[in-house]
């Protein structure tokens, strides 16, 4: 029997570069700390909910090319692939973070002990929950996922249509956790995994179901919008203990999908296609080192004549700045990816991640 290779699906590669570049504007959104900002100012709010959480569409990417890809799985080679593009790397910039972040506590804590904390668990910890650097959070939950691939081969040969609908109406009612909780983030995420797999697999009845109810659907991403940043300024909406940012990126994602769809059927020469498609190409070197390069800058700016924008109450400013902390770091990330694979070949893939 011939397994016919399914059609590359360009939209993907533009959304995988989308998200590199917003995942990397919250953390530079974040640089500005003053907690009067969203009070002052509707934009900066505005950018912060917006820019927030685009690791949704991560992971949902990660479920549709698992789905898409599911003609090749075999479960030897996809452990390999992921260890070699996952997991050395996370050990890789971890090993670096202890020794340039942590190592002066580190280094005061005994080796091992039974009675008190010590570097040997401090490290095992944080290599557990991906605290050494902020975005690391995600790789113990994606590790898991990862992990349990065979048993999601088996649920794609399957209908996930009801798994689609109800992951879309659990990740509403159970809400993110803080970062230290990979178990936890990964009854979130799982998921979103699931329904990424959902699109993948029911794809063209999606495509066709938005086509035909557009208008309803905008409308429901801009309920899911609307609701989380109406209640940062008004009391008693009745919805605060519900969770809207995963379900928001799940439906702006379709519609991503929906509105880009037109890539998949045409040669793409577009300047715009070219960027995003080079930043899907870099997307996860740029995921392993922009934090680094956002902390290094941030104490850079603090010790200049501009320090203070950071500590501004002015949302405008505060909003330009973080425009062009995203510049600065994205190139400067990109430069750093450049210079490892330069010096290091084929292995900088152990080291950051590899180039797609």
């Amino acid at each position: 029997m011939t397994i016919v290779k399914p059609q590359k699906i360009h939209s993907i590669h533009v959304l995988r570069g989308v998200a590199i570049i917003m995942i990397v504007f919250s953390h530079c959104l974040g640089v500005f700390k003053n907690s009067h900002l969203i009070a002052n100012s509707y934009l900066f709010s505005f950018l912060n909910l917006f820019a927030f959480n685009f690791t949704t569409f991560f992971v949902l990417i990660a479920g549709f090319l698992f789905q898409h890809l599911t003609y090749k799985y075999n479960v030897k080679a996809y452990y390999l692939s992921k260890f070699k593009t996952v997991v050395c790397p996370y050990i890789s910039v971890s090993i670096f973070c202890f020794l340039y972040f942590h190592y002066q506590y580190l280094s005061s804590l005994p080796i091992f002990s039974l009675t008190e904390p010590s570097s040997s668990t401090s490290i095992i910890k944080m290599m557990l929950t991906g605290t050494q650097l902020l975005p690391l959070w995600f790789m113990p939950m994606i590790i898991i996922i990862f992990a349990i691939s065979p048993l999601l081969y088996k649920w794609s040969k399957k209908s996930l249509i009801i798994v689609g609908l109800v992951s879309m109406f659990w990740v509403v009612m159970f809400t993110k956790p803080d970062y230290t909780q990979p178990l936890l983030n990964l009854l979130h995420y799982g998921p979103v995994y699931l329904t990424g797999m959902m699109i993948k697999q029911n794809y063209e009845k999606i495509m066709k179901l938005v086509k035909d109810n557009l208008v309803l659907v905008i409308f429901f991403f801009g309920l899911c919008f609307f609701i989380p940043f109406a209640y940062r300024y008004v009391d008693h909406l009745c919805v605060e203990k519900l969770y809207y940012d995963t379900l928001q990126k799940i439906i702006l994602f379709i519609l991503a999908l929906y509105f880009l769809d037109g890539l998949n059927h045409k040669n793409n020469e577009s300047k715009t296609f070219k960027f995003f498609s080079f930043m899907a190409n870099v997307s996860f070197p740029i995921y392993f080192v922009h934090e680094i390069i956002v902390i290094l800058l941030e104490a850079q700016l603090l010790n200049s004549p501009f320090g203070y924008i950071i500590k501004t109450d002015n949302g405008e400013l505060a909003s330009l700045g973080a425009i062009s902390f995203l510049i600065c770091t994205l190139t400067l990330s990109v430069l750093v990816a450049y210079t490892i694979k330069l010096v290091f070949k084929d292995k900088a893939k152990y080291l950051i991640g590899g180039n797609r």
